[in-house]
């Protein structure tokens, strides 16, 4: 496999990891990993993908990125950094393609786009003839124009919605700055569980904690980082609970907090480690706080 198609593929990965995938999104992922790899030319199959209604956006993310593996001047000192960042920038569109393609219209998409049309052209007159692989000739090349009128307007639409949505809605971020962000308050978090586990705290202080739980919460969820988004808000969910005094500081709960933390680290950071254990026991924090 080239060097290309290993990038694409292993951004889709990254990308997805950062999702909660149910199986049918899990399928869909595989089949748009898989028809990747066996695509003979990854530039058009972009292209092609550019074109469709459903995979523009993602397919518009997929082409920096392509075009970055293109590049004849990549620093392979920065490669890391940079992968970190088209894996990051893809989050949203895939998330947002996983929600509109199901399996099935996936494969229904990528045969469109493999449909092989045979054009023989006679020399010396006006008739020519045209094969496809299925159905009446004649109905087939009307429905496939139709379908390329349509798509062609969606496609300017899309565009539209693209350049102008992204004045006002699509907000500007680097990834290194979103890292920082998360990260920044690990250290005072870790402390501050220290102490609940030692006394009672008020709610004067922990008024900061949770106001910036909440607020790279709301951060994480806006770029379509759904598990990041989760933990902290199960995370600040539960100060709120303690200050209000809703729940009873145990060991239990610090326990399940820290969990919270240990997963954001995780994922922020990539670290290939196995964390369902944490993930599992901060998600039952959140179905005790009724956050399903």
């Amino acid at each position: 496999m080239n060097f290309s198609k290993q990038y694409i593929i292993q951004i889709i990965s990254v990308a997805s990891n950062n999702l909660r995938l149910s199986s049918d999104k899990i399928e869909t992922v595989a089949i748009l990993r898989d028809y990747i790899q066996h695509c003979e030319n990854l530039e058009e199959s972009i292209k092609k993908m550019k074109a469709k209604t459903e995979l523009s956006k993602f397919a518009i993310k997929l082409w920096e990125a392509f075009q970055y593996t293109k590049s004849t001047s990549i620093d392979f000192l920065r490669i890391s950094e940079i992968f970190k960042e088209h894996s990051h920038n893809l989050v949203m569109e895939l998330s947002n393609l996983l929600d509109v393609a199901t399996p099935d219209r996936l494969h229904e998409i990528f045969d469109s786009m493999t449909v092989q049309e045979e054009i023989s052209v006679e020399l010396g007159s006006n008739t020519f003839h045209s094969e496809l692989p299925t159905g009446p000739s004649l109905n087939r090349v009307m429905v496939v124009e139709e379908k390329q009128t349509k798509e062609s307007v969606e496609r300017d639409e899309l565009k539209e919605e693209f350049i102008l949505g992204g004045i006002k809605d699509t907000p500007s971020y680097d990834f290194d700055d979103f890292e920082e962000e998360i990260l920044k308050p690990i250290s005072k978090l870790e402390k501050l569980l220290i102490i609940l586990s030692e006394r009672e705290v008020d709610g004067d202080e922990l008024a900061p904690f949770i106001k910036s739980m909440r607020k790279n919460a709301e951060f994480s969820k806006e770029i379509g980082f759904t598990i990041l988004a989760e933990m902290h808000t199960v995370f600040y969910t539960a100060l709120v609970y303690v200050r209000d005094k809703k729940i009873f500081v145990d060991k239990n709960l610090i326990e399940s907090l820290r969990a919270c933390l240990i997963v954001v680290v995780a994922v922020v950071r990539g670290k290939d480690v196995d964390i369902t254990n944490y993930l599992n026991k901060a998600e039952n924090l959140g179905k005790y706080l009724n956050l399903e």
